[in-house]
């Protein structure tokens, strides 16, 4: 696996298999921010839970951890993960971002964690989405962000739009980077209120999809 510099400076890599980029090349950071943080709601909230599908790189949830550090805010995070990537690839692109975040994940990589701190909690799962647990308790924000539904269709189905209705507290925001039509109607048949909302980095748009209130 080979790891390349996206367009602000972060690292992220190309699935060998998948044929996709884990990131944008305009800026994985970037995209955690605009996307992931902001779009969703979490950055603005004073007590921010959140679900991930696809942890990958661990990028999208330091870009939100050191958001949280930064306002005194304290970050339950959970995830799936169903390849975790090899050890020295994740050092290779959190390091950077993170030292010290990339040395406690590192003697629990490779399998499903709970890692503790002052400022944060994360559950980390590896499993297929089709089996994965979630854990107990509603979450305010889902960063939906596994390979496109074109390389991962596994995930892109009316059954896990349903899970991630029921894992969001109402109100709360389901964002992704992709709005492709079948994606949107998708998320709408679940129960979701769906939109699109402006893109970067060569996206026209993103996708918001609201459990509502």
């Amino acid at each position: 696996m080979e790891v390349w510099p996206t367009g602000d400076g972060s690292l992220s890599l190309r699935h060998p298999v998948h044929g996709e980029g884990y990131h944008p090349a305009a800026g994985a950071a970037a995209q955690a921010e605009r996307l992931y943080l902001r779009a969703s709601g979490v950055h603005a909230d004073p007590r921010p839970r959140v679900f991930e599908l696809g942890f990958g790189l661990g990028v999208n949830f330091a870009v939100t951890l050191r958001h949280a550090r930064r306002r005194g805010a304290f970050l339950d995070y959970r995830a799936v993960e169903a390849e975790p990537v090899p050890l020295e690839v994740l050092e290779a692109v959190l390091r950077p971002l993170d030292g010290a975040l990339f040395e406690r994940l590192a003697p629990r990589w490779g399998g499903s964690f709970e890692l503790a701190g002052a400022s944060f909690r994360l559950r980390l799962e590896v499993a297929r989405m089709q089996d994965a647990v979630l854990g107990a308790g509603p979450v305010r924000a889902v960063y939906f962000d596994p390979f496109s539904p074109r390389a991962n269709p596994d995930v892109w189905t009316p059954a896990v739009y349903r899970r991630m209705f029921g894992l969001l507290e109402p109100g709360g925001a389901l964002v992704t980077y992709s709005v492709a039509g079948r994606v949107r109607r998708g998320l709408a048949a679940a129960g979701f209120a769906v939109e699109r909302i402006p893109g970067w980095g060569g996206k026209r748009h993103w996708l918001r999809a609201r459990r509502p209130a």
